[in-house]
Order: structure tokens, then C-alpha cells, then sequence
């Protein structure tokens, strides 16, 4: 634990002066070394004394008639002083609690010669300069830990080196297309060139999300993850449901099935504002997808892709181009959990996506039935019957062996292994064959051929 201040002091000056001053120094998020806060039974004084003079940024000395008699007082008065010496920087913060300057003066000339803040003054005078010192206006560092505090996260002191790593990794959320895949980060709440207490705010931002980036990691949320699971983690971590709606297009990116009406809860005011966006507005959270716009008779689309799914026609877009965004698709900044097609397709036909309304669910079956991706992303299972005969026979030749068959469900069981589903694998095999997903790949690179002719 790294401290802002220790108060050196006698105990007899502790009911009048020295325990409201800590608790004052307490409530304005400073963390203070006072016996009273800082030891329990069974410590070591001396040793914990010492942790504290030595882990403190700055070192309180309440000078009084009863100080002067202490030993120990001075003890601990040598200590600051050595760090003084030693770090080359003022450490020690005086007050004269019913001493004057003669007084002082006879117990140590150079502590007479510090700056001191008089008692006299009333306790609500010594604690402005206090905070004025231990909480300089407009610190980055003193404005992210009050942001931390105010959401209670008991943040170290802005000595501790921990600061550091936060500060290291802000400076990666400016450029977060060099995150090293980190999901479930958004833009920090101010651009660069931005003052003190901007930049603090930044800081927090930081070590925020650098939690919840983690638990997301952790917990794989992504496109087929049950939106219940979803809205319980955005409330759960300090920020992070502010952060969503301050950034809806990421979110949007990462969670897509939260912008589906009905599974919006706490979000459908940000989600309708982006809805109603001019469609070729990338400025809002930077969040565009890759792919062309393929959309319906050629026709313009009718919101941004990120929120397609929650417009009443899907924004115009076709239901390949669709089920590539849902499945696949992130931006040049922000990159989210994504699955191959014909994994998401194993996915629609289990229990897994039961929560999503059929009019969706049936989309994206379309949308990965109507192309050839599903098969060419599975590409790297060289020695597959299936794979091998779908992609070296036409249509007609195209025979449904027991062998090409078992290739089929070797591929469904890899899916199934992914996905951590327990569906049975007949069925889904099934109903894939119900949506005939042979001749919607054959019809898919019959199209490529006319298209090259």
C-alpha cells in the first residue's frame, strides 16, 4: 500500500486536532497512515511506523508542547527528514498546533524555517492547503483516482508504480488497431492534445476498461452470446454501461444481437439515435465494417450497417451481407469475438439460439446459405469427404455417400466442440440439409461463373 501522507503526532493532540484532520484527509479520497486507520492487533508498531514513513508521498507533522516530550516523535520526524535529504524533494508539511515560532525554533531551527500551517487558523483552513499540496488542480493522475474512488474502486496512491501501467496502457486505447486483438475496448473520453483533468479522465478511462477487457476475454462474450448475459456484464463492471452508450456503434460491433428490439434493455434511446444517422456517417465511434454493400436491387442503404439489425428492413442490406456482420465482421479499430459461417450456421440450428426471434434467426440462415464462404472458410480440413466432394464435383455428380456424409458430421462436431453445444448432431445435420446447403453453394458458384463470362 502506498500512502499520500503520514501524520506524525503526539497522542495527546488526537481529540482535538488529529483525528478530525484524518478523517477530513479520508473523506477527500487521501490515503493517510494514521495509527488509528492503520494498525490491528497483533502489529508490529515499529515495523508498521516505518512501512508508513517509508510508503508515504508526503509526511504531516503536528507540532505541539506534548510532541516536543515524545522520543519516538522525533524518531519519526528523523525518518521524513532522511527522505527529505535523500529524495532531494520537501517532503515534511508542518502544522503548529499551540506552538509558536520561539517554541519551534528551540525544538529544530530547520523545521522553524519550513512553511507551516497554523491550528489557529481552524481545521477547515489547514485542510484547504492540505488538499491544495496533496491534490494539485488539474493532475492527471489525482483527477483518475478521484474517478476511481467516486465509483469506489479503492485505487492505490498515484505513488504506487501502478499508475504507470495505466498510463502505458491509455497510450495503447489511442491506438487501439495496435491492441494485439484486445476485445471490448472503446475510444477514450478525449482526444489527445486535451488538459490535466481531461487526460486524468482518460487515465481512469483506461484502467477501467482494462478490467473489463479482460473478464470479456475471459467470458468470450460475442455475437452468440444470450443477451441476458450480455446486459448482466455491462452493469457489473464500474463504467462500463456509460462508456457503452457514450460509444452505441461500438457496442453495436461487439454485441450486435443487443441492437435487435427486445434485447435492448437500457440502450434502445442511443440505438434509436444511431438508427436514425445518415447511413454513410462513419464518424460516429469510428465503428465501419468491412465488405461491400451489396444491397437489396442496388438500392442505397437505409441506416448504417452496425445498426442494421434493428431497422424494420434491415437498412436494405442483403441477407449475406448481413450474416457476414453478425458472424465475422470488425472495423480497422475495434476488433470483437468472431466465428466462421458455418460455425455460426450450427449455431442457429441449436438450442444455443433459441433466444433469438425466428424472422432473425431464419436471416442469417439465408445469408450464409446464399454464399459459398461457409464452405471455403473450412478449407483447411484438406482431407474432408465432404468438403472434398462438394468442392471438385458439379451439382449432379454430387453424391450423398455414406462417407461424404460422415465428413459432414465430423465437421458439425468440430463446430459443436467450439460452440461447448451438446445438441444432437443428426438433427442439426438434418436441418441443413433442409435449408439445402449443398445447392445453395453450387447456386453460389454457378453465379461466380456467369459473373465471369
Amino acid at each position: 500500500m502506498i500512502y499520500d501522507v503520514f501524520i506524525c503526532h503526539a497522542s495527546e493532540d488526537k481529540d482535538d486536532f488529529v483525528r478530525p484532520l484524518a478523517e477530513l484527509l479520508a473523506q477527500q479520497h487521501i490515503e493517510v497512515w494514521y495509527d488509528e486507520f492503520s494498525l490491528s492487533i497483533g502489529d508490529s508498531l515499529s515495523q508498521k511506523i516505518d512501512e508508513g514513513l517509508a510508503k508515504s508521498r508526503f509526511g504531516i507533522v503536528v507540532l505541539s508542547p506534548s510532541f516536543f516530550k515524545k522520543p519516538w516523535a522525533k524518531r519519526e520526524l528523523k525518518g521524513l527528514t532522511a527522505r527529505e535529504i535523500f529524495e532531494k524533494q520537501d517532503i515534511i508539511l508542518p502544522i503548529w498546533h499551540r506552538v509558536g515560532l520561539d517554541e519551534v525554533i528551540k525544538y529544530s531551527p530547520p523545521l522553524a524555517d519550513k512553511k507551516a500551517i497554523s491550528s489557529s487558523d481552524g481545521i477547515s483552513a489547514v485542510m484547504r492547503q492540505l488538499v491544495r499540496r496533496l491534490k494539485p488542480d488539474e493532475s492527471p493522475l489525482v483527477v483518475a483516482r478521484e474517478v476511481l474512488n467516486s465509483l469506489k474502486l479503492n485505487p492505490p496512491a498515484i505513488s504506487d508504480e501502478w499508475w504507470l501501467d495505466m498510463i502505458e496502457y491509455k497510450e495503447e486505447l489511442r491506438f487501439p488497431d495496435t491492441n494485439m486483438g484486445r476485445r471490448w475496448i472503446f475510444p477514450l473520453p478525449f482526444p489527445e492534445g486535451y488538459r490535466g483533468r481531461e487526460r486524468g479522465m482518460n487515465i481512469a478511462s483506461a484502467a477501467l476498461q482494462m478490467d473489463w477487457s479482460f473478464a470479456a476475454e475471459e467470458l468470450k462474450i460475442s455475437s452468440l452470446t444470450d443477451p441476458p448475459v450480455i446486459h448482466n456484464f455491462l452493469r457489473r463492471w464500474p463504467g462500463l454501461l456509460d462508456c457503452a452508450r457514450d460509444n452505441p456503434g461500438t457496442l453495436a460491433l461487439y454485441a450486435p444481437q443487443l441492437t435487435i428490439p427486445g434485447f435492448d434493455q437500457g440502450l434502445e434511446d442511443v440505438f434509436d439515435r444511431l438508427l436514425n444517422l445518415p447511413p454513410d456517417d462513419r464518424e460516429v465511434d469510428r465503428a465501419f465494417t468491412y465488405g461491400s454493400h451489396h444491397t437489396v436491387n442496388g438500392s442505397p442503404p437505409l441506416c448504417g450497417d452496425v445498426i442494421a439489425f434493428r431497422h424494420p428492413h434491415f437498412g436494405n442490406y442483403t441477407a449475406g451481407e448481413l450474416a457476414y456482420w453478425y458472424f465475422e465482421t470488425h472495423d480497422a479499430r475495434y476488433i470483437r469475438h468472431g466465428c466462421k459461417r458455418f460455425t455460426g450456421l450450427v449455431w442457429l440450428f441449436s438450442k444455443s439460439s433459441g433466444w433469438m426471434p425466428e424472422k432473425y434467426r431464419n436471416l442469417l440462415v439465408q445469408g450464409i446459405n446464399e454464399r459459398d464462404q461457409w464452405a471455403r472458410e473450412l478449407i483447411h480440413h484438406f482431407d474432408n469427404p465432404f468438403l472434398e466432394s462438394l468442392f471438385s464435383k458439379k451439382k449432379k455428380q454430387f453424391k450423398l455417400t455414406k462417407t461424404v456424409k460422415q465428413g459432414l458430421l465430423q465437421l458439425v462436431n468440430a463446430a459443436k466442440a467450439e460452440l461447448g453445444i451438446t445438441d444432437s448432431s443428426d438433427k442439426i445435420i438434418t436441418r441443413l440439409f433442409d435449408v439445402d446447403i449443398v445447392s445453395g453453394f453450387y447456386t453460389y458458384q454457378n453465379w461466380l461463373k456467369s459473373k465471369m463470362k
